[in-house]
């Protein structure tokens, strides 16, 4: 057990002891309790706040919210779409497809992305929670709409695990309003994020990728090898460093991706090499391209040494905090807006049926019956990373 998991078990048992102190001031909202529920905490943080953008921008900010309600049903579409296709694929072939599910919680390695740290975690989502909560708290302001209450929420899965925000509308004098108030209300949020994982995508691109350049020597690649596959039956292993292709010095990723997808097709020997020793894999074909050769591996990335240590480290975790902030702003804000029960999408599409749909009832039958296939869907592709991870299929 490391620093991150011992500070992440410190972290769970302080909340879950501040909330039983202050358990007659929560809320407990029910999803699959107790599996999987969300604790309310009401305080009046960043009302004030609220109230001095929403009056002094009030023409600027209803902008934004008018702008986010076409956003926000592309987005709730793409993501929609994005998990049902990436199951679908999943049941057709479950050995090869990574459905790309996981839990993001500290101390934990994502393929493809890396470590998470107990800091990045804890800055990065009180970052996208805040800003998240304050766009729809000063676009419902800019509505002359009140806001009951702010505070902290927490995501509990069996404990409470994830910290979140909250503001806290009228909800039913919300909903008796135009439908396009409501819905730039509840989009405001999700798109807040996005636009906010762009602008940390830029830092990455345009501020962070030069300097990397200049503190580190490109050394090779490194790549996630799938199990029974040619890279994994001729020994290569996840995370290993190749340094050379057929014999050729390699830096960077380039030259092996140009390669394999343009020169070499199925049933040709390919040599990798790592540490001084060369590995023979034979190619099979593409499962998308017959005319291709296919060696199993996913997420293949750039590797370097980096010149000055000290230097290095520090840049290296504002990196690492960029890149979560930018990753979780647009994993978060896209599966806010997938119709899940509590989520903002949940709530958008509720508001379209019942106005669309002639029969309350049948509406909300509806709209019940898409929420569950999603829950459903999330929790199998849940199931199938981590049977996947110990080995299972």
């Amino acid at each position: 057990m490391n620093f991150d998991h011992i500070a992440f078990i410190i972290f769970i048992v302080a909340i879950t002891i501040f909330l039983i102190i202050k358990r007659k001031k929560v809320e407990v909202q029910k999803i699959l309790f107790p599996f999987l529920y969300f604790i309310l905490y009401r305080t009046n943080f960043g009302l004030k706040w609220m109230d001095r953008i929403s009056s002094k921008h009030r023409e600027l900010v209803k902008l934004f919210g008018y702008i986010s309600i076409g956003f926000g049903f592309v987005g709730m579409i793409f993501i929609s779409f994005q998990i049902l296709f990436s199951m679908l694929k999943f049941f057709i072939a479950p050995k090869i497809t990574e459905v790309g599910m996981v839990l993001v919680l500290p101390g934990t390695i994502i393929p493809g992305i890396g470590y998470l740290s107990f800091f990045h975690f804890l800055i990065a989502i009180l970052i996208l929670a805040i800003v998240h909560e304050f766009a729809h708290g000063v676009v419902i302001r800019a509505h002359d709409l009140k806001v009951k209450s702010s505070g902290f929420a927490f995501l509990g899965i069996f404990l409470p695990i994830v910290p979140a925000a909250f503001v806290e509308p009228n909800e039913r004098k919300l909903l008796k309003q135009k439908p396009h108030i409501p819905y730039s209300v509840l989009s405001a949020g999700p798109i807040a994020n996005i636009v906010l994982a762009i602008f940390f995508l830029l830092i990455l691109m345009f501020v962070m990728a030069p300097i990397e350049d200049r503190i580190t020597d490109p050394t090779g690649f490194t790549f996630d090898v799938t199990q029974d596959y040619p890279a994994d039956i001729g020994g290569l292993e996840s995370g290993m460093l190749i340094n050379s292709f057929n014999g050729e010095k390699v830096e960077d990723y380039n030259l092996f991706i140009d390669k394999l997808g343009s020169c070499t097709g199925p049933n040709e020997v390919i040599k990798l090499g790592s540490e001084g020793k060369e590995y023979e894999i034979t190619t099979i074909e593409h499962p998308e391209d017959s005319s291709k050769g296919f060696i199993g591996v996913t997420r293949i990335r750039n590797e370097g040494k980096i010149k000055n240590e000290k230097i290095g480290a520090i840049f290296f975790w504002f990196k690492g905090l960029f890149k979560w902030l930018y990753l979780l702003n647009i994993a978060i804000g896209l599966i806010n807006l997938l119709p899940i029960y509590l989520t903002d999408g949940a709530k958008m599409l509720y508001v379209a049926l019942v106005g669309s749909v002639k029969s309350k009832k049948r509406a909300l039958k509806i709209w019940s019956m898409i929420n569950l296939v999603f829950v459903i869907l999330i929790f199998v592709g849940l199931f199938a990373t981590y049977l996947k991870k110990f080995g299972v299929f």
